[in-house]
């Protein structure tokens, strides 16, 4: 049998904080009979706040407690230790982070007497875990912000011509499955290369992101893809529309909404303000079909609509003039 001397001594010396407790009759915690000096450390209450005190002393310190009193009633009458994770307020009101096991002490007839609670100070690992998951969440945050920079064209913010062909090829094969529709419109800007000779590059990049502007306004449902394609033009994938006729009308507002923008352009031919050229291509994808095959037919149609005199819209196969 250990002497009680010694004993007191070993508890005394631990590095835990060690608290024993009486216990009711109805094996609820009642009135800290114990508690070492690591445990006084801890909280910054001596022995003598402490001792007869009611249990409920770590009660009113502690925060986020994840069991309750009958918790531990329930684990301590059956003979078993329980475990959680306390935030616990000293006396100063700063506060520690800790581990607290529960035990049941129980006599020689197996009378449950005493519970003794043994708290291991977790703050710095706590605390280290905290630092790793604001750095994780940095970093997600950084690679979102990759993610964007990897898919969005600098200049206008719109997809780039990557991301919208890894997108033209899946919403290919979901359409082909599934038979329906696909739109795409091509938009290329009508004489661009003389506005830019003409006007400067920093004019240019200006009118560039109005384009792309007024076609993302207006193309902003779900299922609506807007990107760069390259240089001054610019592509619309959306699977928002059933029929040939209502895109139309959608592609054919852009153009007029580009056209009312009103940006002088000296050097056009066609106009005297900046214009677009546009071709649309619907169909429902082939099986075999390439996805290139969508991308050309629009290209050709937005050609066909340059050799018409420009500022206009041109449906693939058959040619459409703009109403204005």
């Amino acid at each position: 049998m250990i002497e009680k001397e010694l004993l007191s001594a070993a508890l005394s010396a631990t590095s835990e904080g060690v608290i024993i407790a009486t216990v009711r009759h109805d094996n609820k915690p009642d009135r800290i009979i114990y508690g070492n000096r690591a445990f006084e450390k801890l909280i910054g209450f001596d022995n003598a706040s402490i001792i007869n005190h009611k249990y409920n002393l770590l009660e009113r310190l502690s925060k986020n407690t994840p069991v309750t009193e009958d918790e531990i009633v329930n684990a301590i009458t059956a003979g078993k230790s329980i475990q959680c994770i306390r935030k616990s307020h000293t006396k100063s009101g700063d506060y520690f982070w800790h581990e607290l096991s529960i035990s049941p002490v129980l006599d020689e007839s197996g009378t449950l007497t005493h519970i003794i609670g043994v708290l291991h100070n977790i703050n710095e690992r706590i605390h280290h875990q905290e630092k790793i998951e604001q750095q994780n969440l940095l970093l997600k945050r950084k690679n979102q912000q990759l993610d964007e920079l990897a898919s969005h064209d600098f200049l206008t913010t719109l997809y780039n011509r990557r991301f919208f062909d890894r997108e033209l090829t899946r919403l290919c094969a979901f359409h082909q499955r599934y038979k329906i529709p696909l739109n795409m419109a091509f938009f290329d800007i009508d004489h661009f290369k003389q506005y830019n000779d003409y006007y400067g590059h920093n004019e240019g990049d200006r009118a560039l992101c109005l384009v792309a502007e007024q076609i993302s306004q207006h193309f902003s449902r779900e299922a609506d893809i807007c990107a760069r394609y390259g240089g001054e033009e610019f592509v619309v994938l959306s699977a928002s529309d059933s029929d040939e006729a209502t895109f139309l009308k959608h592609v054919e507002a852009v153009r007029l909404k580009i056209e009312q923008l009103a940006i002088p352009h000296k050097k056009s031919t066609s106009a005297k303000v900046i214009t677009v050229s546009a071709g649309i291509y619907v169909a429902v994808p082939l099986r075999g079909m390439s996805p290139n095959y969508f991308t050309e037919e629009a290209d050709h149609a937005m050609y066909q609509a340059k050799q018409l005199g420009r500022n206009c819209v041109a449906v693939a196969r058959h040619i459409r003039m703009a109403s204005g």
